[in-house]
């Protein structure tokens, strides 16, 4: 599959989008693509395990919980999910963590069918993230080779007609 259909089939009208490794830090990524993303009203969830609230989001601290929700049609916290199609998930964690995340996502019930994208942004990923998300199933739903969201997402957003 191309990286333009992969990144078309990350947005959808009713899709979940979270962010590993966002900051309150304005000079970092983590910041600026959760920033990117709420510009956009996207409904974005900052994952980060050290924080309360980024960007006036409440964050959660681990996937595991967005996913469950997800797949139970239930809301989490003040974040209303029990009707999206799925979750998208941008990383700008160090590769070392993204793969711990990938290994914890694969431990959640059901993930096959609630993960639909995985946007590896520049920095979080070296050959061990790609073999793990192969590993667990995920490879197909995975943007990467230097794609930045903030680039490409609006692209992105256009072909899914958002």
């Amino acid at each position: 599959m191309s990286m333009k259909l992969k990144i078309k089939q990350f947005f959808g009208p009713n899709r979940q989008y979270a962010v590993a490794g966002a900051s309150n830090n304005p000079s970092k990524f983590g910041y600026k693509i959760l920033n990117w993303y709420l510009q956009h009203d996207l409904s974005a969830i900052p994952i980060n395990p050290r924080e309360h609230e980024i960007l006036g989001q409440s964050v959660i601290s681990n996937i595991s919980e967005i996913i469950k929700a997800i797949d139970s049609k239930t809301n989490l916290n003040d974040y209303n999910i029990s009707k999206v199609d799925g979750l998208s998930i941008s990383f700008l964690t160090p590769p070392s963590i993204t793969v711990q995340t990938l290994k914890e996502i694969s431990q959640v019930e059901n993930y096959q069918n609630v993960i639909k994208g995985l946007w590896f942004q520049p920095g979080s990923y070296d050959q061990e993230v790609l073999d793990e998300a192969e590993k667990i199933g995920e490879f197909g739903k995975v943007i990467y080779q230097d794609e930045c969201i903030l680039v490409r997402g609006e692209e992105g957003m256009i072909s899914a007609n958002l």
